[in-house]
């Protein structure tokens, strides 16, 4: 009795072939390859990606003249929903990191902010007021106690405000520490209208910190 096998291509003949697209997704986290439990979509290409046996979703023997959008569904698992304009996805190959949501597993060791950022602090059972789509970015200081680095990630705010940022540093990077291993840290925020604050605080390394960010309370 035959079986049936699934046929993947060499990764690198992902790259090679006319007219073709490559995604590679990776968890920002740990930054592993993503290949199962999301929907990749190319609109405008008539056909479907296949995931080869390097773990990339390719477009084979594709006209990509009517590329119009990138976009990653994330279904079920923790991470945000992705939509690029085809004249920001890199030919042939693009990668994207998918951002984790607040409800990701982190492991232990990882820096990260799940943070909130509202208007003001409200009045004892008031809803606070979320600002959506803000930027997020951190500077930490070097270990010389003087120069504040910038990290080259930053994070959007969701419609509640709510964003997780991952601060992940190379080997050769190192940040003051004190005594209890907390960072210096600066967190700013850009409104999208275009205004942008701050504040400094002491972050935990190696550890997941939950904290709301009152932008009234923003030098």
């Amino acid at each position: 009795m035959s079986r049936n096998f699934d046929v993947y291509l060499p990764l690198e003949r992902a790259y090679s072939r006319e007219a073709m697209l490559a995604v590679e997704l990776l968890d920002a986290v740990t930054l592993e390859r993503i290949t199962q439990g999301v929907e990749v979509t190319a609109t405008g290409l008539t056909g479907k990606p296949i995931v080869n046996y390097g773990g990339l979703f390719v477009w084979l023997k594709e006209d990509t003249t009517n590329f119009q959008t990138l976009l990653v569904e994330p279904g079920p698992r923790p991470f945000e929903r992705v939509e690029i304009p085809a004249a920001q996805v890199n030919r042939p190959l693009h990668t994207v990191e998918l951002k984790p949501l607040a409800n990701y597993p982190f492991s232990p060791g990882i820096t990260a902010i799940r943070g909130s950022l509202i208007e003001s602090v409200p009045a004892q059972g008031v809803a606070p007021v979320p600002i959506a789509k803000a930027t997020i970015r951190l500077e930490w200081l070097d270990e010389d106690g003087a120069t504040w680095k910038p990290s080259p990630a930053t994070f959007v705010t969701d419609k509640d405000g709510d964003f997780t940022f991952i601060l992940r540093l190379a080997p050769v990077q190192v940040p003051t520490l004190d005594t209890l291993g907390n960072m210096s840290i600066r967190l700013f925020a850009k409104r999208a209208a275009g205004a942008e604050k701050h504040q400094q605080f002491q972050l935990l390394q190696g550890r997941v910190t939950d904290a709301t960010y009152a932008w009234d309370q923003l030098q």
